[in-house]
């Protein structure tokens, strides 16, 4: 399903646009999954993986782990069993009718598809009531700035920005937005715009950069 109308996004942009840019900086951009060692994670005290969907596990719409990831994922999901799950901002909320299409990600993925009323970069309350843990413990992983890097930045988790997977199947909204958020953030970035500071960051976390 496609995602719909995003209050908490529209309320929200201005603050990291214009009042704290950190918000929108992730403290890992990579081409993909397989770039943050799972390990190195779970050494450095992380108890949980929050993954945005589309353009992150998989290519839009499609309930397949992508084929150039599969195995990477297979090695989150043997260090961190059930503590994976998916938050969308489609899937799981109350635009998904009796949830759905969350139940039918959850059949052919295996993953949890955290149920929530607000949008990301909101919502985190779902989170923690799911993982039963503080937001610091958790790893938000996704492939755009304003609602994923956002969401996971806003409430202390360590953030990793992943690169498109693929253009097929993609929103067009969704692409619009992101051809203007990457080239802001590498700006940022070039800057010295640093993310919020996270007491369980190493750079040994990320094998290989990609900003």
């Amino acid at each position: 399903m496609a995602q719909s109308f995003n209050p908490d996004a529209i309320l929200y942009f201005p603050v990291a646009r214009f009042l704290n840019k950190s918000l929108a900086i992730p403290h890992f951009s990579v081409k993909d999954i397989s770039k943050i060692d799972p390990n190195k994670l779970k050494e450095y005290g992380f108890t949980g993986l929050v993954f945005d969907k589309d353009n992150t596990l998989t290519a839009p719409y499609v309930n397949e782990i992508y084929p150039s990831i599969q195995d990477s994922f297979e090695r989150y999901r043997s260090i961190f069993g059930d503590r994976i799950a998916i938050m969308s901002n489609s899937a799981g909320t109350d635009d998904d009718k009796n949830y759905e299409d969350a139940k039918k990600i959850e059949s052919d993925l295996g993953i949890k598809v955290i149920t929530h009323s607000r949008k990301k970069p909101a919502g985190v309350e779902s989170v923690v009531l799911y993982f039963k843990c503080t937001p610091k413990e958790l790893v938000m992983f996704g492939d755009r700035i304003f609602t994923d890097i956002v969401f996971g930045n806003r409430y202390g988790m360590l953030t990793v920005h992943t690169a498109l997977l693929t253009e097929e199947g993609d929103n067009k909204a969704a692409a619009k937005v992101r051809r203007y958020e990457l080239p802001l953030i590498k700006k940022w970035m070039q800057q010295g715009k640093n993310p919020p500071p996270h007491k369980m960051y190493n750079d040994n976390i990320c094998l290989e950069r990609l900003i």
